[in-house]
């Protein structure tokens, strides 16, 4: 009976202390959670930069996780967006930040901290671009200072300008091509069109992209040997179409050529082509991807020693002057392939190569 009593005196307060216990204990949590959420105006935890957090800065600019201090009217001397952040800026009130202004880059600008960084440089002169300059340096410069990111309207038009040097206008045979499906797309993103064909070319002919068979064996009896397709690739879908269709056009225009045995004004001369076509031409071709890279086979076929071969002199320049028109006309045709016709480029062929192998 007393043990009873005592239980049910002992229940209800016992529950008691633990609800207070559990009372305060919520308290306690939720004062730890209001104490670690940074009051109104006040910058979300970032990574100060390495480099660019400067003593004597006036403006916190956070992209993506990092946090610049930089001078304020450096950045908005040369950039509206920039400006316009800047009278939307909060005040920091973290002592970190002396009280300066803090900007946070919108995410839907798409600016990396990478390409901040590198356009700081350039602002500040510790690596500005210029025609050294490597291709990421360029490439960065230029995303973030276009209209769509930061809007550095000059700036933009000197990475512009130092991309465009950068790639040949005319056909170049072994044309290496830093990253050249980044500058393909930087090139049709900004509307480069003076070097957009250098580029189609250099991605097509090189990314091992499938393309269509010319119908009918090889003269030989031979099989082009069947190349895997470049994985690294970053294009987008509309781009790597637009590619393949491109690799498919040069194929089809250059198979009738590369199997068409050359013949020269006489007949003695006709007679070596008809003799030396297959061993030194079609089938070294066939070997190293040569039916899809017209230019770079052309270039190859005027570079044999066919005086060697027991061509004459005479109708070994009559034959270069006809494969260098052909590289021509391999290029110009790119112009409706591509659907370039009318654009602002040049189709002009390097006075280098006008002048080789005469």
């Amino acid at each position: 009976m007393l043990a009873a009593a005592w239980r049910r005196l002992s229940v209800p307060r016992y529950l008691g202390l633990v609800s207070l216990s559990f009372t305060a204990g919520t308290l306690h949590h939720m004062a730890n959670d209001a104490a670690m959420t940074p009051p109104a105006g006040e910058v979300q935890p970032g990574r100060r930069h390495a480099r660019y957090w400067l003593d004597d800065g006036s403006l916190v600019v956070r992209t993506q996780d990092d946090l610049f201090k930089v001078h304020r009217t450096l950045l908005q001397r040369h950039s509206n967006v920039v400006s316009a952040l800047c009278e939307g800026a909060t005040q920091g009130q973290n002592g970190d930040f002396g009280g300066c202004s803090v900007v946070h880059i919108p995410e839907e600008r798409n600016v990396s901290s990478a390409d901040f960084e590198t356009l700081l440089a350039h602002l500040y002169h510790d690596s500005p671009i210029d025609s050294s300059s490597a291709f990421p340096q360029v490439a960065s410069v230029l995303r973030v200072s276009s209209a769509g990111q930061l809007d550095f309207p000059s700036i933009h038009q000197l990475a512009r300008s130092t991309f465009e040097k950068m790639m040949p206008t005319g056909p170049e045979p072994f044309l290496q091509v830093e990253d050249p499906d980044d500058a393909l797309t930087l090139a049709v993103d900004f509307n480069v069109y003076p070097i957009q064909k250098t580029l189609f070319y250099a991605v097509a002919t090189h990314a091992h992209l499938d393309h269509d068979e010319p119908e009918g064996p090889s003269p030989d009896g031979s099989t082009p040997s069947t190349q895997v397709p470049d994985t690294r690739l970053t294009l987008s879908p509309a781009l790597t179409a637009r590619c393949q269709a491109l690799l498919n056009d040069l194929v089809a225009h250059f198979t009738p050529i590369l199997f068409t045995v050359a013949t020269a004004g006489h007949m003695q001369c006709t007679d070596v082509f008809a003799e030396t076509w297959m061993p030194l031409v079609i089938q070294p071709a066939l070997e190293c991807s040569g039916l899809c890279r017209p230019i770079e086979t052309l270039q190859t076929i005027i570079d044999l020693d066919w005086g060697a071969e027991g061509v004459c002199a005479k109708c070994v320049q009559e034959k270069r002057e006809e494969w260098r028109a052909e590289q021509r006309t391999v290029w110009e045709r790119m112009d409706e392939w591509l659907g370039l016709t009318g654009l602002p480029h040049s189709s002009g062929v390097n006075a280098s190569r006008e002048g080789k192998s005469q």
